[in-house]
């Protein structure tokens, strides 16, 4: 349910960008702001004692503000920049880079090579990335090279969202490093950002949007990932977020009428057979969105 949960997120962005001129300026900051208060308002009556002992450590609140706003805040607004400038399927498959970043820093951090099974799957990740933003033509962009690089760098703050809180998850639930951080993100992008200042179309499509979006991308995905951790191990559990995806370009297609050359479809799967690769061996806490 957590992929989906995050696919059809990206999907309803898209859908709110083509169709009511918002921006991921006005989107992000409202989606992280109100989804980290209904998430920590959850979490007060369910795991009260976690959320309020991480509040005591002064130390781990504020690698939690800086995780929440380097890794949180800049993965969404990098991630919703890329559905704003490309689509939602192909932002999602370009998010799903960030294993090889996960990859490099292991190996950087743990002074050791790359085995062949992980050069392989880099090897494939670059070919995804040449076939979606190419179509096969070294010549031609078919992707602008603006949607390839906001792709990219939303992969890369995957990764920080993953590596920043490393040591608070094994302190606190994921679930309450992943509220807070989710508040501090969105505070400080409100701030940067003042959605407040932009018009918005306010109707019932709009609520809808932003109902799955925030409740069921943020609140319910998030839930949903901690429990499956908890239930099937966290590499299990990354394993089947990599339905998201899926979910996202199967529904854009249906639904918003993207278009998919077949060539796009052999990237995308390129990427995700790295992702499966990479996974059996190094799985994440953090994730998306």
């Amino acid at each position: 349910m957590t992929g989906v949960c995050w696919g059809v997120s990206g999907v309803f962005g898209q859908f709110l960008f083509e169709n009511y001129g918002i921006t991921e300026n006005w989107l992000v900051p409202i989606r992280l702001t109100t989804a980290g208060i209904v998430l920590l308002i959850y979490l007060f009556i369910k795991e009260r004692a976690d959320l309020v002992r991480l509040t005591r450590n002064k130390k781990d609140l504020a690698w939690t503000a800086v995780a929440g706003i380097l890794g949180t805040m800049m993965f969404q607004l990098t991630f919703f920049g890329s559905v704003h400038r490309s689509n939602a399927g192909t932002a999602t498959v370009l998010q799903y880079l960030a294993p090889v970043f996960i990859l490099v820093y292991l190996c950087l951090r743990d002074r050791k090579a790359p085995t062949a099974r992980e050069i392989v799957a880099i090897v494939l990740a670059v070919a995804g990335i040449f076939l979606i933003s190419t179509h096969g033509n070294i010549h031609e962009m078919v992707m602008t090279p603006e949607a390839l690089a906001w792709g990219i760098a939303c992969a890369f703050f995957m990764f920080l969202t993953t590596v920043l809180p490393e040591g608070l998850y094994k302190k606190y639930p994921t679930v309450v490093v992943t509220g807070w951080a989710l508040l501090f993100g969105g505070v400080a992008l409100n701030l940067i950002m003042r959605p407040w200042q932009y018009e918005a179309v306010w109707n019932l499509a709009v609520f809808i949007s932003l109902f799955f979006i925030i409740i069921g991308g943020s609140v319910a995905a998030y839930l949903f990932y901690a429990s499956s951790i908890v239930h099937i191990g966290p590499e299990k559990a990354s394993l089947c977020a990599c339905i998201e995806p899926v979910t996202a370009t199967v529904l854009s297609a249906l639904w918003l009428k993207t278009d998919f050359a077949i060539i796009d479809l052999v990237g995308f799967v390129l990427i995700i057979i790295t992702v499966v690769i990479l996974n059996t061996d190094h799985s994440g806490e953090g994730n998306n969105g």
